[in-house]
């Protein structure tokens, strides 16, 4: 439905423009017009943002509307805490675009919409030896936690920007904001290693009578759902995801 929302929006705008830049023609037909303002055909692009790096090529069809395609990858990395266990994580941008830039002024200004082909990915893992806060149990042991998260495949945007329209020569920048509406998370996590609940013995030992193999242990993966449910629900922000970006063009 968002994807849906988005491309008629587009599309209202394109023709909107459409009839704008005609009856414009009309208006000046048999008149003496200032000469526009030179414009370019194509151009290309580097980005660099939220969204990672980026390579971008512009064709501009009329003074009001460019179609623009490109890439955008990166990754970052972090530390993120839940529920009190220290997560390194990593950020991955791996994405096709495809948008329709709107120039409602015939200059530099525009509103942008269109998809990107995969939203942001994350990857978070924690390990060591260390009591672990796992649903409503601590557990300690040398324990390994990987969790995924995933945000969808094709995703829409919607933004404005100023700059790197056909509407001008030469070397130009730009900058865009906007948001990438992912799907609602979908995480997974699993635990590998040697654990004892220290709950309910402050002094167990995981690798004492009381240590067990967290794969084989029913209380120990009943926990272990609640605390994917738990950081499923903090990761629901994640699904509107920022878009900040400045970049280089060159129109020709």
């Amino acid at each position: 439905m968002r994807q849906s929302a988005v491309l008629l929006v587009a599309a209202g705008l394109v023709c909107a423009c459409a009839t704008a830049s005609a009856q414009e023609s009309e208006s000046t037909g048999g008149a003496t017009a200032a000469a526009p303002a030179p414009r370019s055909t194509h151009g290309a692009a580097v980005r660099f943002g939220t969204d990672g790096f980026g390579l971008a090529y512009t064709f501009g069809l009329n003074r009001y509307v460019d179609l623009r395609a490109g890439y955008q990858f990166g990754a970052y990395s972090y530390t993120d805490t839940e529920d009190g266990t220290d997560y390194k994580a990593k950020l991955k941008l791996n994405a096709l675009t495809g948008m329709v830039d709107i120039k409602p002024f015939a200059g530099g200004f525009r509103v942008s919409a269109g998809l990107y082909g995969k939203a942001p990915e994350l990857d978070m893992h924690a390990h060591g030896y260390d009591d672990y806060d796992i649903g409503d149990e601590t557990y300690r042991g040398d324990l390994a936690l990987k969790g995924h998260t995933d945000l969808g495949k094709v995703s829409p945007y919607l933004g404005i920007g100023w700059g790197g329209t056909s509407n001008g020569k030469g070397f130009g920048v730009s900058f865009d904001m906007g948001v990438i509406f992912g799907k609602s998370p979908k995480i997974d996590l699993a635990a590998s290693g040697m654990a004892c609940n220290a709950s309910a013995d402050p002094s167990c030992d995981p690798n004492g009578p009381e240590g067990f193999d967290v794969n084989d242990n029913a209380d120990f993966q009943a926990e272990l759902e609640k605390e994917r449910k738990n950081i499923e629900d903090d990761a629901k922000d994640y699904r509107y995801w920022p878009v900040l970006n400045l970049g280089l063009h060159y129109r020709f």
